[in-house]
């Protein structure tokens, strides 16, 4: 193959890179790239490479420029790239010649396959051309034929849901044979009856799906009953239809009609033969979207359900050219193999939920447990049984009874606990909670419970659990039931829980306050922390080091470099530059972690911080064409904020922007200066705050994703949809933004890209000062 040539045109320096290593390298081919629509054109004229791996999506559009190369006569296999599939588009790559229109995000076995497709379709072009010449040219009109149902055919078969199946199948074909309507009947499995279930009109740009209704035009239930195609022509009415029938095995199962030709001409043999071939194609797809809806009931009611149909028989086909059976295998094997991976991984995500689930009900358990105990000592009813009205048990009362060795039950637990009466006096407390609280046990009984411990934390959290306690079941806080709170008790780090005990609802009969000494797996946390800290500063080092020798061959201060050597150069670059920040962020996250997170407040100003941010991904918006859109006024006054930690906070962001937008997309920022008023409870008590936007053009997050935004994510399972960071970049900037007094949010449509703002408070000046509003 050395002698073969391939011009990638691709405007993404990632995919030009897994192009050629992972997929075109071992096959020794000579490789040329373009990046732009005008280096495609020359090198494709001066050249004519053997295959052109073209991406639909850059800049200018890749149809536009493939039907430029056939105009000019380039007559190179052309294997069609997209993240954007749509039927019209495949057509039309088809039309122009292309061998393969393939939706991204693809693997390198798909496009490996994809190459040596066209290459062998190069070489028996090149040996047809040396020896004799085709008899006419109906040969390869039909192999141009067969290429757009191939497409037409793949873009059917990828859909699932009926409600989106039907009608595709009607538009492919009104699309294949140039009509004006179509509309697409089955046979109802329970009657027998042929019911039309999608339909388009003259004066509709879709097909839709209908309510089903009987099918009563003639031709239609004629083409039904003999099983052959049904064409009809009304010369002085100027319509023609055409019905074909849809075929499992001998079984006709429905009917695709198309009416309506261009310029009222009739039908003809192509036509039927093109409507021929989508029946082919839509009785697969009907079999796997009654399947899928098969599986899709079988999940919703969580009982065994009748087995799935089996894969569709190749002898159950009308007989067709091989080489759309063909491709039919190929579409239907890859959809397994992609439906496989999606179960596998869905799966795994299933497993750890549920081991979490049971990790989480099994504590659950043992904490019920524990208080049920309690409650039944204390002689208390459960909340919601018939109670009879009696004065709390005293301590001596309950040690007094036989077969009920309550001290010994506290003391075998693995916590303090301290237990209360009706008039908030500890009334039993074990030795670990006397140990944890530095006092006998003899003299916190008798104690009140909520000054017991001298940090101020425990009373205040007590005074909570009692007011939210006697709350009425339709006021705010009734369905408070524990309260958690963390103590210091002379160095020690201990966590505190509070559980009211209840006669019934409202009615206070004590409380149970269980303490727990967390100063060990503070201390183990602090060294985990410490010591990946101390390895990702060490590991900045090494990192600095390649970047220095990598700025140093850009500049070609050691030789001089070619455009590739110099792209692959910056990819490295941004690549180490990457890896810094999430070495920053995880130094940051053990910082948070630690409690020791401390910012320094200056007046700064915004402008240079933005433009410095904006400059550190220069490169990765070239990549994707982005623009950025800037509203930064020039008169806006000094905020009060740590310039590290924002410089941080805006390279995350505009980070996630750049993840999320399309190619050719846009960014917007914005910076402002807001009221309360306007602002209302993002202003976070100040009267006046800056305001920074930033907008991204992406598919935007639902709603249910959006509280997970913020939260730390440490694995591409646990990554939110239209979210681009995957890792702990956006926690980290709530926690600094919150650390100076701000708060950030997020606003987002589905469709139509998020906005993530933060505020600022303003520095001190003469004029205008930070207050509380």
């Amino acid at each position: 193959m050395s002698g073969e040539v391939v011009l990638i045109v691709h405007d993404h320096r990632d995919y030009i890179e897994f192009l050629m290593t992972r997929v075109l390298a071992p096959q020794g081919l000579t490789i040329l790239i373009a990046q732009d629509g005008e280096q495609a054109k020359r090198k494709a004229l001066d050249v004519g490479p053997d295959l052109i791996i073209l991406n639909g999506d850059m800049a200018g559009g890749g149809l536009p420029l493939l039907k430029l190369l056939r105009e000019q006569g380039c007559d190179s296999i052309v294997v069609f790239i997209t993240r954007h599939g749509s039927l019209e588009g495949a057509v039309e790559a088809m039309r122009l010649g292309a061998q393969d229109y393939i939706i991204r995000p693809d693997d390198d076995e798909t496009m490996r396959r994809a190459v040596n497709r066209a290459l062998s379709r190069r070489r028996t072009e090149v040996q047809a051309a040396s020896g004799p010449a085709l008899p006419d040219r109906q040969a390869e009109r039909q192999v141009h034929d067969m290429r757009i149902l191939s497409a037409v055919g793949r873009r059917i078969l990828s859909v699932l849901e009926w409600e989106k199946l039907l009608p595709r199948i009607v538009d492919a074909a009104v699309y294949l044979v140039a009509s004006g309507e179509g509309r697409l009947a089955l046979v109802n499995e329970a009657t027998g009856e042929l019911r039309t279930l999608a339909a388009k009109m003259a004066n509709e740009e879709q097909a839709c799906f209908l309510t089903a209704k009987p099918e009563k035009d003639a031709s239609v239930l004629q083409a039904f009953s003999s099983g052959q195609s049904v064409r009809m022509h009304n010369a002085e009415a100027h319509r023609s239809s055409l019905h074909m029938p849809i075929k499992m095995g001998d079984t006709v199962i429905g009917v695709i009609s198309t009416e309506q030709k261009a310029e009222g001409r009739p039908f003809d043999d192509r036509d039927v033969s093109l409507l021929a071939g989508l029946a082919e194609y839509a009785v697969v797809a009907i079999h796997n979207a009654r399947a899928y809806q098969v599986m899709e009931e079988q999940a919703r009611r969580q009982v065994v359900s009748p087995p799935l149909p089996g894969p569709l028989p190749v002898s159950e086909i009308t007989e067709a050219d091989p080489e759309v059976l063909l491709q039919v295998v190929q579409v239907q094997g890859q959809e397994i193999r992609e439906g496989l991976r999606g179960a596998t991984h869905l799966a795994q995500e299933l497993r750890q939920q549920v081991a979490l689930v049971e990790s989480l009900i099994a504590r659950l358990d043992a904490q019920e447990r524990t208080l049920e105990g309690l409650t039944n000592r204390l002689s208390l009813p459960k909340q919601g049984e018939a109670r009879e009205e009696h004065p709390a048990p005293r301590p001596e009362q309950i040690e007094s009874r036989p077969g009920i060795p309550f001290q010994g039950v506290l003391e075998s637990l693995d916590d303090g606990v301290l237990v209360s009466d009706a008039n908030d006096q500890v009334s039993m407390a074990n030795s670990l909670a006397a140990r944890i609280l530095h006092q006998p046990v003899e003299r916190l009984v008798g104690q009140p419970l909520s000054l017991v411990c001298t940090d101020p934390r425990w009373s205040k959290t007590y005074l909570i659990l009692k007011a939210a306690a006697r709350l009425g079941p339709d006021e705010p806080g009734y369905e408070i039931g524990a309260v958690e709170t963390p103590l210091t008790i002379d160095e020690h780090m201990v966590k505190a829980v509070f559980v009211p005990l209840l006669r019934s609802p409202g009615e206070w009969q004590g409380a149970v306050a269980i303490l727990r000494d967390v100063s060990e797996e503070r201390d183990e946390h602090r060294s985990r922390d410490e010591f990946i800290a101390a390895i990702s500063r060490d590991l900045q080092t090494p990192m600095t080091a390649i970047m220095g020798y990598t700025d140093l061959l850009l500049e070609q201060s050691v030789g001089s470099l070619n455009e590739t050597q110099g792209h692959f150069l910056q990819r490295i670059k941004a690549n180490v530059k990457r890896m810094v920040n999430m070495l920053r962020d995880l130094i940051g996250v053990t910082t948070i972690d630690s409690g020791s997170l401390a910012i320094s407040p200056e007046p700064m100003n915004i402008h240079p911080f933005l433009d410095e941010a904006l400059a550190e991904i220069q490169i990765q918006l070239a990549d994707k064409d982005l623009a950025v859109e800037r509203s930064i006024p020039d008169d806006l006054p000094a905020a009060l904020a740590d310039p590290g930690a924002i410089q941080h906070v805006l390279a995350h962001l505009l980070a996630n922007a750049y993840k999320c937008s399309a190619v050719g997309g846009r960014i917007g920022v914005e910076v402002k200066v807001c009221t309360a008023d306007e602002l209302g409870n993002h202003a976070g008590g100040l009267k006046q705050v800056m305001v920074v936007a930033i907008t991204d053009s992406g598919g935007g997050i639902a709603p249910e994703d959006q509280d997970s935004v913020f939260l730390c994510r440490y694995g591409e399972h646990l990554a939110v949809p239209g979210l681009g960071e995957t890792g702990v970049g956006l926690s980290l900037a709530k926690q600094l933004i919150e650390a100076h007094g701000g708060q950030i949010w997020l606003e987002s449509q589905m469709g139509h890209g998020t906005t993530f703002a933060f505020t600022l408070p303003l520095a001190e000046t003469e004029s205008s000062s930070m207050e509380r509003a």
